[in-house]
């Protein structure tokens, strides 16, 4: 027997690609994320971990919000460059150095800033890592979407 879902924000996400998010009866809910994605598109973006560099590869910023800033502006550069939105994202990496409450506050606080209402609200993994492919990086996002 499936167990029954509830669903999150049915209106705000009225993608056609992404059908469902939801949180299933009987699991603790993600702050800011749901459980769940199901999707039923013909397209599949992945999108490589996006960091807190700029063009030129130089790190921007010494904390987690400079950088979660700035790694989520990158994020977004890439949706719109495979012809997606926010709305198509079906599934976020983030790999965090020096994990701590503090600095999932400063990624969140940084999503709103780079995304506003159109936050991808979706299923995510949350890593803490000892370090990144940079030494100074502190934040590392990649992406799913479906068109």
């Amino acid at each position: 027997m499936r167990a029954p879902l509830v669903y999150c924000f049915p209106q705000a996400y009225s993608a056609i690609m992404i059908t469902t998010r939801a949180n299933p009866e009987g699991l603790a809910t993600i702050p800011g994320g749901v459980i769940l994605t199901v999707a039923t598109g013909s397209r599949i973006v992945h999108i490589s971990g996006q960091t807190g560099v700029d063009a030129e590869g130089n790190v921007v910023g010494t904390t987690h919000l400079d950088q979660s800033r700035r790694a989520l502006q990158n994020l977004s550069t890439a949706i719109a460059a495979a012809g997606a939105t926010p709305a198509d994202v079906a599934k976020l990496g983030i790999y965090v150095v020096n994990y701590s409450e503090a600095a999932v506050e400063a990624l969140i606080n940084a999503a709103v800033e780079v995304f506003g209402e159109d936050f991808p609200v979706t299923a995510s993994t949350l890593i803490g890592v000892a370090t990144l492919w940079q030494p100074d990086l502190l934040i590392e996002i990649d992406a799913v979407c479906v068109l």
